[in-house]
């Protein structure tokens, strides 16, 4: 499925605020539930850590690569989280839809920095929307 490159579609429906923060709890949510089930799979069947030192670098680097496989993956293939399904808004790039990799990878690495979520507080798009050239809008239809 690919993401629409629309800049008068961003412009007359950019998801408002309340869609966003809806978003990013969904998103959080959902994240931290898989993140919970994977580990406690692993740690079951698996891996089990008796240092205290592997076990918390282990659990670090699970989170993250589940978190950014999560935006990655369905935000690359399907233009949309959990969450943006749940608000009826999507994702879309300003750059050709056969080059959106760089913008969709760009966007998830920089959720990590963590200034990102109250980056929202001072601009209409956030920090991850302003550096990797996309927007969040309205799905109508």
């Amino acid at each position: 499925m690919m993401l629409k490159n629309s800049t008068s579609t961003k412009r007359s429906n950019p998801a408002n605020p309340f869609r966003r923060m809806v978003n990013f709890v969904v998103d959080t949510m959902i994240w931290l539930a898989l993140y919970l089930l994977v580990a406690a799979l692993l740690d079951q069947y698996v891996f089990h850590f008796s240092s205290y030192l592997i076990n918390y670098i282990y659990s670090i680097s699970l989170g993250l690569i589940l978190y950014l496989g999560y935006y990655f993956i369905l935000e690359y293939y399907f233009g949309r989280t959990v969450g943006k399904f749940i608000s009826r808004t999507k994702v879309i790039t300003h750059k050709k839809p056969n080059k959106r990799i760089h913008p969709i990878l760009t966007r998830t690495l920089l959720r990590l920095v963590p200034i990102d979520i109250f980056s929202f507080l001072f601009t209409r798009n956030g920090f991850h929307d302003q550096f990797s050239k996309t927007s969040v809008i309205r799905n109508i239809g």
